[in-house]
């Protein structure tokens, strides 16, 4: 019990550390960013990449795919392990609620482990790292999870401890779902040189890197709105 509830402490400070800021800007960012409207055009890219790249027999049961991820990830957090451990979000902990900063009052639900987002975020972008594989691809999905996480913890919704184990969670969802694919896919499975042979244009997996490169311009692109956006909704000239 000695250990647990020193790990508990640390999670605290270190939510603490994360947790809110004096700048309105940063406020913003992390307001927008949180925001399911703003990553639309993110989403139908990701279907774009897989209606461009996925054989045609196979399109359906990627999406499919991609669906169980999310149904996975939201499930075990939501209707498993939040009512299982019933660990109070840090807006909700009497120890540091009064210390928590929170954006336009947003409080959370009750409980908070594991994080749902984190999972959802992580699960998500480790299956489209397996599917695409493309270093650059994986580094900036990667990052884009990283941030959709500990936002969470800068509005206070979630302790890091939270976040960790949620970010695990969906990798490991993410990576089940993926060899589910293959395992699904295995018969359907032919070597195709041309991939090999035109790796300037090519992924390892066979995605186009002129769609890949597409679907990043749409992401940072993406960022630059949310960052706009925070300076206009504040009123920071």
């Amino acid at each position: 019990m000695t250990e647990v509830q020193g790990l508990i402490e640390t999670d605290r400070l270190a939510t603490l550390s994360v947790n809110g800021s004096d700048s309105i800007f940063l406020d913003g960012v992390a307001n927008l960013y949180t925001s399911v409207v703003v990553w639309i055009p993110l989403a139908l890219m990701a279907i774009f990449l897989i209606l461009r790249n996925i054989r045609p027999n196979r399109i359906v049961l990627v999406l499919a795919m991609v669906a169980v991820t999310v149904v996975l990830c939201d499930q075990l957090s939501s209707s498993v392990c939040k009512p299982l451990f019933h660990r109070f979000r840090p807006t909700r902990d009497l120890f540091i609620m009064d210390m928590i900063d929170t954006v336009n009052g947003y409080r959370g639900g009750l409980y908070g482990f594991f994080s749902g987002h984190a999972a959802n975020s992580f699960g998500l972008a480790v299956l489209f790292m397996w599917l695409v594989r493309d270093a650059w691809f994986s580094f900036s999905i990667g990052i884009w999870a990283a941030l959709n996480s500990l936002i969470r913890t800068y509005l206070g919704v979630h302790f890091v401890g939270d976040i960790l184990v949620g970010a695990v969670a969906g990798s490991i969802i993410g990576t089940s779902v993926y060899l589910l694919y293959m395992l699904l896919t295995r018969r359907d499975r032919t070597h195709n040189s041309t991939f090999r042979d035109s790796r300037l244009l090519y992924t390892s997996s066979g995605f186009r890197k002129s769609d890949v490169f597409l679907f990043l311009v749409v992401l940072f692109a993406t960022y630059s709105v949310i960052l706009t956006g925070s300076c206009i909704t504040q009123g920071i000239a």
